[in-house]
């Protein structure tokens, strides 16, 4: 592991070179964390908790996971700045071989996985407009964002940022038509008796684990941040600003989902956009929703294709087997770490039986949360001299605010599903040999 006089000297360098700015790095965050998991959720909570005050709440506590998580995580890229996210803290607080781990975890299950999960959401959207197949749908666009973020780093960006900033206008135009139809429910907002029953009960607990999935995407800036500008001031901000916009935009379509169609219309439906859709704009409400959702979509899909490419990248740096993939063109793009992401997700894509294996793997990336939290514990306790980018009366509320909700998600999630456990001892044991097959082969390399 490189010591971190190298590392501080290492993003100098790369400073000297960065070309995401604030409005690109937030860009990052808001297209990572919008994808579809907002437009079908509200359909499986109306199933146990049909108030109003209780859906709201759900959003809201998610709203919390996330701002709590963005702020434990802005201090872990302000005391181990560099990028990579959790590959980078968790090798330099737990050692290489639990980095290895994370990263390899990340690459696959975190970015590959759902980049082609959105891109054939994007192809199932996008063929009620254009009479091409799905799954043809979704290589063409893994293939577009892959060949934009190859081009050039600074214009990927600018393609990102522009994309998030359009996506936004599109959703905050429903919200607009939404609240303001002819023929609104009436919702009863204010909380009642009842609604200490539905929180208290284990199908809001469901709901809430599925509300945080919709929220991930917020540490989206870490991945990359040797590439932004002025990464110790930056990436926080991007972190938190994403976070803010993202949190009040769930909040404002659900409402709007609850204001525009019949509760009982909308319970245990996945396609509740639609249905709401439908009131608002009538028959060609269907239409809309389509070409709103599969055009926020390409933004999501590009926000992964960079986070994951830099993660393998950051990798790359730190191990001789990989470091192929830290190769970067002129234009400063590591080309080979963006080809191989496109290669796994068109794979996935191509035989999308494995996708619902790796998203049914996904919760292990809850294990990371956690761990990345316990970095922060003793990388804290090993520097003491060190200050915490939030003040004292935050510390160390707000990440143990976080650690609590990710074990409450995980036990949710094992409850739930008990199988996933064992899919997660198994996944982590074959992670683990992949890392001491890279050791022998570093050896050899070396030797």
């Amino acid at each position: 592991m490189n010591s971190e006089k190298d590392i501080l000297l290492n993003m100098e360098k790369l400073q000297s070179k960065a070309q995401y700015d604030l409005k690109a790095a937030t860009s990052f965050v808001v297209s990572s964390m919008v994808g579809t998991g907002v437009f079908v959720a509200l359909g499986y909570q109306l199933i146990s908790t049909d108030s109003v005050f209780s859906i709201m709440l759900l959003w809201a506590l998610g709203g919390v996971a996330a701002f709590t998580g963005a702020l434990t995580y802005c201090a872990l890229a302000h005391m181990m700045p560099r990028s990579g996210g959790e590959y980078h803290y968790l090798s330099s607080v737990f050692g290489p071989g639990m980095g290895y781990v994370a990263g390899v975890l990340t690459v696959v299950v975190g970015f590959a996985a759902p980049i082609a999960v959105s891109a054939l959401a994007f192809g199932s959207y996008g063929a009620n407009l254009i009479p091409l197949n799905e799954k043809l749908l979704a290589l063409l666009l893994i293939a577009f964002s892959t060949i934009v973020h190859l081009l050039d780093v600074k214009k990927g960006g600018d393609f990102n940022w522009i994309s998030t900033l359009l996506k936004i206008l599109l959703i905050l135009l429903f919200i607009g038509a939404g609240l303001f139809m002819s023929n609104p429910q009436a919702l009863d907002i204010a909380p009642s008796s009842r609604d200490l029953d539905l929180i208290s009960s284990s199908g809001f607990g469901v709901s809430l684990v599925y509300v945080t999935y919709s929220y991930i995407g917020w540490n989206a800036a870490v991945y990359m941040m040797d590439e932004v500008e002025e990464p110790q001031k930056n990436v926080p901000r991007a972190i938190l600003f994403g976070t803010a916009i993202v949190t009040a935009i769930y909040l404002l379509i659900n409402f709007v989902f609850l204001y525009s169609a019949p509760m009982e219309e909308l319970s245990g439906v996945s396609d509740v956009a639609h249905k709401s859709a439908l009131r608002i704009f009538g028959e060609n409400g269907a239409l809309v929703m389509s070409g709103l959702i599969a055009f926020g979509l390409i933004a999501n899909v590009s926000s992964m294709t960079v986070s994951a490419s830099r993660v393998l990248k950051r990798m790359a740096e730190d191990d001789p087997v990989l470091r192929i993939f830290k190769k970067t063109s002129k234009k400063g793009t590591p080309y080979l770490s963006l080809l191989l992401i496109a290669g796994i997700a068109t794979l996935v894509v191509i035989f999308s039986k494995l996708s619902e294996a790796l998203e049914s793997a996904g919760f292990i990336l809850s294990f990371f949360g956690v761990l990345s939290v316990v970095a922060l514990f003793i990388y804290k306790k090993r520097h003491p001299e060190k200050k915490m980018l939030f003040g004292k009366w935050f510390w160390p509320i707000v990440p143990l605010i976080y650690l609590a909700i990710k074990l409450l998600v995980i036990v949710y999630l094992i409850m739930d599903e008990p199988f996933k456990i064992i899919l997660a001892i198994v996944v982590f044991g074959f992670s683990f040999v992949l890392y001491f097959v890279s050791r022998l082969l570093k050896r050899e390399t070396t030797t």
